[in-house]
């Protein structure tokens, strides 16, 4: 490691000592932010690699890690936010705000993310897979609209062996940030809700046009879709969701709704089995014969959306792409629905949502049909919504069981009177639906 002119301290600032640099083979990927801070080489081929920075022009770097200011954290990265100070000896200043994911060296979760390369993943979303849509609608486009993603940019990656970095922008300090109801709970309101289904549904609606024009799978042009698809499926994650039963059943016994006995009698017996919990998660990394086949984020709730208001504008952004898959067009909105919604607004408000989302696939879809393939795919228009309605209804039973798992996290709901009162009413939701 290159002598060191930093400290770790969170909220600081470091200067690093310019003097103690000397030119070395350049690691841009470090394997902890930790390391990441602490070490010059790293900082300064990021430096280089990203902005062209030369060590023999730069006379001052100044890094902060910055606290979290939101809820942008995952389970399978080591991340943070991160603001950085460049100042040349001709006088010019820079400064450069990073939000970075680390692949983890050391973590519960670090064979998993190795085995199914989630940070090669993502890197391939933001760097090709992304990037390949946005230039296929930029080519198709038709209409008057402009389509765009509500996604992060990507600053830099890099991903080799089993160490990974991702840089993207701050968007935190762009001014993006999640908020909770009036009751603190992690539900969106209607119009965050509609924002969000609207904004997944473009990228839905692209990779599927595309994927027609072209005929083509992308998870066949992009293997690690496919591997993220199976994450689930794997044993020991299919155990540990079947683990989410136990705990869901406990909440629901506290229940004192009378119907509450019955409610657990079904969800027993509907979820009894881990196999039946892998079968659905086979399920949904593909596609009824005459379904939708299309990019989904494959872990779209609450905490992976971030909202700004701008000039009385609401904006949406769509972060952590680390577990994308292409599949059946309805597991994102199910789960976003089951999971992110209060269960009685849910009920309420499923079909206006739904709506919505159907409303900006189409309005994508159709965007990104040349004339001659309009004119020879009428019948397919005609059912887009019908197809679309079959993948959101078969795709709700693992949503729900997904949904499940909220009252296992303390941020969520941090007393016990709310998980009891979650975990009750998505039940009796499910139960309404024939779900369980």
């Amino acid at each position: 490691m290159a002598p060191t002119g930093l400290k770790f301290t969170v909220g600081s600032s470091w200067k690093m000592d310019l003097s103690a640099y000397r030119k070395k083979p350049q690691r841009k990927i470090p394997t902890s932010i930790a390391q990441l801070l602490n070490d010059d080489n790293i900082i300064f081929g990021l430096l280089k690699e990203i902005y062209n920075h030369d060590h023999h022009d730069v006379e001052k770097i100044e890094v902060k890690l910055l606290t979290p200011g939101s809820d942008i954290r995952g389970n399978l990265s080591d991340s943070g936010r991160l603001r950085i100070y460049v100042k040349t000896y001709g006088g010019a200043e820079h400064f450069y705000n990073w939000f970075v994911k680390v692949q983890p060296t050391n973590h519960q979760n670090t064979e998993l993310v190795s085995k199914f390369n989630v940070f090669k993943n993502e890197i391939e979303f933001y760097s090709k897979i992304a990037p390949k849509l946005m230039k296929f609608i930029k080519e198709s486009n038709n209409s008057n609209d402009d389509i765009e993603f509500d996604i992060p940019k990507i600053i830099f990656a890099e991903e080799e062996d089993d160490r990974a970095i991702i840089i993207l922008e701050d968007l935190v300090n762009e001014g993006y940030k999640q908020e909770r109801d009036a009751n603190g709970n992690r539900y969106l309101s209607k119009e965050k809700a509609i924002l969000a289904v609207e904004s997944i549904a473009k990228i839905h609606a692209a990779s599927y046009a595309l994927q027609m024009k072209q005929h083509i799978d992308l998870a066949s042009k992009h293997p690690t879709l496919g591997k993220s698809a199976l994450l689930w499926t794997n044993a020991e994650m299919t155990s540990r969701l079947y683990a989410v039963k136990d705990i869901y059943c406990e909440f629901l016994k506290q229940s004192k709704n009378p119907d509450s006995p019955m409610l657990l009698e079904r969800f027993r017996k509907t979820f009894d089995s881990e196999e039946l919990l892998r079968e659905l998660c086979f399920e949904r990394c593909s596609s009824e014969e005459e379904g939708i086949l299309c990019i989904q984020q494959g872990d779209f709730h609450f905490n992976n959306l971030l909202f700004k208001e701008e000039d009385g504008k609401l904006k949406v952004k769509i972060v952590d792409w680390q577990l994308a898959y292409n599949g059946g067009s309805g597991a994102d909105i199910s789960y976003l629905l089951m999971s992110s919604i209060d269960p009685e607004q849910f009920e309420i408000e499923e079909e206006n949502i739904k709506e919505k989302y159907f409303h900006s696939f189409n309005g994508t879809f159709s965007a990104l049909q040349s004339q001659e393939t309009t004119m020879d795919t009428d019948d397919e228009n005609n059912n887009v919504d019908e197809k679309l309605e079959m993948e959101y209804d078969r795709s709700l039973q693992l949503g729900f069981f997904f949904s499940c798992g909220n009252v296992m996290h303390e941020e969520n709901y941090e007393d016990e009177e709310r998980k009891v009162s979650f975990t009750y009413q998505l039940c009796r939701e499910a139960a309404d639906k024939n779900l369980i």
